[in-house]
């Protein structure tokens, strides 16, 4: 009789899809399963998810992940995307959609906060910058602008947070995911009443902060049903998708960094501290209380080649756009690209700033905006780069994940402008993979700060000829958002 391999479901509630992985303790994946949800922008700057549906595919994808393995899970694992809130009453009902990372509505309020003494001690304090992304700015708009459904709230919480809720009956978060919120102190690991007090709510409202391994028991039937588990299932209430990211991608070593690039993109480390960066360009988040994973992530990622496709290539997919992008030599022949089309985060923080194409000449063709695109994204992931270097010490090496990392040539541009050695270790989640193995740690089976670290790698090396071209377009890269913020400025004027 064949012994069946226990194993935990690393479940990633994205920005655009759930994903469900079944992880054994040797990191071996059998089984996954994928559900993609819309997201609406009902006004410029909305950027909105149905709770109904996102809950509906973490659902889904856990009960066909558990239909294929054909026996339970030791344990479910929860990695989740960052800066979600939603308002819900005492019985967890959505009174407001999910507000992403990308809703930018609560501009005015991150603007009128971020360059003051509160401002930065709120940054100090909770790792988060003062940016419209956070649940700090969100709940000001609600609280200003809806302040019917601010009143009627009784919780404020992340999507994870409400498919906890309705698994066990009460509002729990994790350091991580609170630590994204710009109202969790991350060194007391406790909320930050001078934010709580901007917001204008108390601890009350909030959930309660709980450790990212901590093992939840007891069940609804009712949901353990509809994912087809036993009600004794363990779940571990998680932690973030990039703290994750940087724990599957075996980024863990000073001096080895993790780099993703999917719908948004993002670099980090992993550090026994958080990093005080006085210009306010880097993020510190708690993974746990000896680990916090520090760097910067950036809006326009992947979604910024959507955006050209939709409005130029209507007939081009992904892969086709990446192909033709790369007929052009790199350096796009002179063609630059601030990719800010959705604003910006890291290093600017600056949700009012806007994309650019400069250097456009007559011999400039489409595949030469498309290789400038994607070499902007690269560059503003090098700005970030050398900003997380400044405070936390330099980077050696790169370990690459998410969507991008299906192209091998855009993996190796990275390496050319980064100067740098990328390595490619699997094209599984890494944030579900994280989730997985910090799990299988909490159970004591595996000690996840060792796992992968020795794995077998796909290296890219720099290509020195092409770096010395990406370095030169740096420098005047390096230049372009300030040049163009008086410009910007005019353009902005109604």
């Amino acid at each position: 009789m064949t012994t069946k391999s226990p194993y935990i479901l690393g479940v990633d509630i994205g920005t655009g899809s759930a994903k469900t992985i079944a992880v054994t303790p040797a990191g071996q994946i059998p089984a996954s399963r994928k559900q993609s949800y819309p997201t609406r922008e009902p006004v410029p700057g909305y950027s909105e998810q149905d709770p109904e549906t996102v809950l509906a595919a973490i659902i889904k994808t856990i009960r066909e992940t558990v239909g294929e393995m054909g026996y339970p899970p030791a344990a479910i694992a929860l990695s989740s995307a960052m800066h979600s809130l939603l308002a819900v009453d005492a019985d967890g009902e959505p009174l407001t959609p999910v507000m992403t990372w990308a809703d930018g509505r609560a501009e005015a309020y991150a603007a009128a906060l971020r360059h003051t003494k509160e401002g930065r001690d709120i940054h100090r304090a909770t790792g988060t910058p003062i940016h419209p992304m956070s649940p700090l700015c969100k709940i000001q708009w609600i609280r200003e602008q809806q302040p019917e459904i601010f009143d009627q709230a009784a919780c404020f919480v992340g999507i994870k947070d409400l498919f906890l809720f309705r698994c066990f009956h009460e509002f729990v978060t994790d350091y991580s995911l609170a630590s994204c919120s710009g109202l969790f102190d991350i060194r007391t690991l406790d909320w930050y009443a001078p934010a709580l007090k901007i917001a204008g709510i108390t601890d009350e409202r909030l959930p309660i902060p709980v450790e990212t391994t901590r093992l939840l028991i007891g069940m609804d039937p009712a949901m353990a049903q509809a994912m087809g588990v036993p009600e004794g299932t363990l779940i571990m209430a998680g932690s973030s998708d990039g703290c994750l990211a940087q724990l599957g991608s075996g980024a863990v070593e000073p001096g080895h960094a993790a780099l993703t690039i999917g719908t948004s993109g993002a670099i980090r480390v992993m550090a026994p501290q958080p990093a005080d960066d006085p210009a306010g360009r880097i993020f510190s988040y708690v993974l746990t209380p000896e680990h916090y994973v520090c760097g910067g992530a950036m809006n326009n990622g992947g979604v910024s080649l959507q955006w050209f496709s939709k409005a130029f290539l209507p007939w081009s997919d992904y892969s086709d756009f990446l192909k033709t992008a790369f007929t052009a030599p790199p350096g796009s022949d002179g063609l630059l690209c601030l990719p800010y089309m959705l604003g910006e985060r890291a290093p600017v923080w600056d949700s009012r700033a806007s994309g650019a194409f400069v250097g456009m000449r007559q011999h400039h063709s489409s595949p030469h905006f498309q290789r400038a695109l994607v070499e902007g994204i690269c560059f503003n992931l090098l700005s970030i780069g050398e900003a997380l270097e400044s405070v936390t010490g330099r980077i050696n090496e790169v370990t690459v994940s998410g969507g991008f990392t299906a192209s091998p040539l855009w993996i190796q541009l990275m390496a050319d402008i980064f100067r740098k050695p990328m390595l490619l270790h699997q094209d599984e989640d890494a944030s579900a993979l994280g989730a997985a193995m910090l799990a299988w740690h909490a159970l004591e089976q595996v000690d996840a700060w060792q796992f992968n670290a020795a794995a077998a790698a796909r290296v890219f090396e720099p290509d020195t000829e092409h770096s010395a071209v990406y370095k030169r377009n740096y420098t005047a890269f390096s230049m372009l958002y300030e040049r163009l913020m008086d410009v910007n400025e005019i353009l902005r004027e109604k």
